[in-house]
């Protein structure tokens, strides 16, 4: 897999550069690809900005650029943000049905893509498609020659426990207060640890690969929150919904209670995986570092 290090990067700056090309030229390909389903290719290009701006918090303290570098992967993607958004709403009504075993609200998501349609009709997808494409080929120019203030663990530990230790403090927030802002802030800093985790996985695998899976699991999790909750808002405040009021209403009923259910199993994973305290997870792949550069 490349969204991670290797023994044969002769440098962490290495190993930086050649995941964010990569990436970059992943992108690039599906871009390209005249088979890939629109909707498929900007969800795929949006989780391709989101791996390089995991993989730069990871170093960010070493890396004089993050700023100016975070900010380019970032405006480049809002640009595909309007179109996702409206196939997530479907998305999002397809994972509840088959979570909670719906039937009966064929007429809501018959509405949901009919919003997918129109807003694809709508968007200048050319023009983004083109403008993200002319915004990762800048970038990969630029990846090639990032350089970092430090070589070994040392340029990622203050980044991996920093980006831990606010997914902690994310968690216990949404556990005090399980507001939606709070699940959401608490899903971006999973997604970090997520990413990190990824990046490492090679320090220890077998453990890592499990650690990955469980944050992955969170984050999906904590998405699905979201989601939902974006749905339940457009819901709140549409107008001339078709049909019948009491459908909606209902369908909002699912949509509180599936949140629910959601915020107590992520709550219950998050407890177990952000258990230690950041500085002691920093030591502890510290020295999985140093065991596996020597091996």
């Amino acid at each position: 897999m490349a969204y991670r290090v290797k023994r044969s990067d002769k440098s962490v700056q290495a190993a930086l550069r050649r995941i964010a090309v990569q990436e970059i030229d992943a992108g690039l390909a599906e871009l390209d690809n005249p088979d890939m389903d629109l909707h498929d290719k900007v969800h795929q290009l949006r989780k391709r900005a989101k791996r390089l701006r995991g993989l730069l918090r990871l170093v960010r303290p070493a890396f004089p650029g993050y700023a100016a570098e975070n900010e380019a992967i970032r405006d480049a993607a809002r640009r595909l943000s309007g179109l996702r958004d409206s196939e997530g709403m479907v998305e999002t009504y397809d994972k509840l049905v088959a979570a909670a075993h719906l039937s009966g609200f064929a007429r809501v998501r018959a509405h949901l893509v009919s919003l997918r349609d129109a807003a694809a009709a709508r968007a200048h997808v050319e023009q983004d498609l083109a403008a993200f494409r002319a915004a990762l080929l800048d970038l990969r120019g630029r990846a090639a020659k990032w350089r970092l203030t430090e070589d070994g663990f040392a340029a990622m530990q203050d980044g991996l426990e920093k980006a831990f230790a606010r997914a902690r403090k994310a968690r216990a927030a949404a556990a005090e207060d399980p507001a939606v802002e709070r699940i959401h802030d608490w899903r971006k800093r999973v997604k970090d640890h997520w990413y990190h985790t990824r990046i490492l996985a090679p320090l220890n695998p077998q453990v890592m690969d499990h650690r990955a899976q469980q944050a992955r699991d969170l984050s999906e999790m904590l998405g699905d929150h979201h989601d939902l909750d974006v749905l339940d808002y457009y819901i709140a405040r549409a107008a001339d919904l078709p049909g019948d009021p009491a459908l909606w209403a209902a369908f909002r009923g699912h949509i509180a209670a599936r949140q629910n259910v959601l915020e107590n199993e992520a709550q219950n994973l998050g407890a177990r995986l952000f258990a230690s305290p950041a500085r002691d997870l920093g030591r502890r792949w510290a020295r999985w570092w140093k065991h596996w550069k020597g091996a």
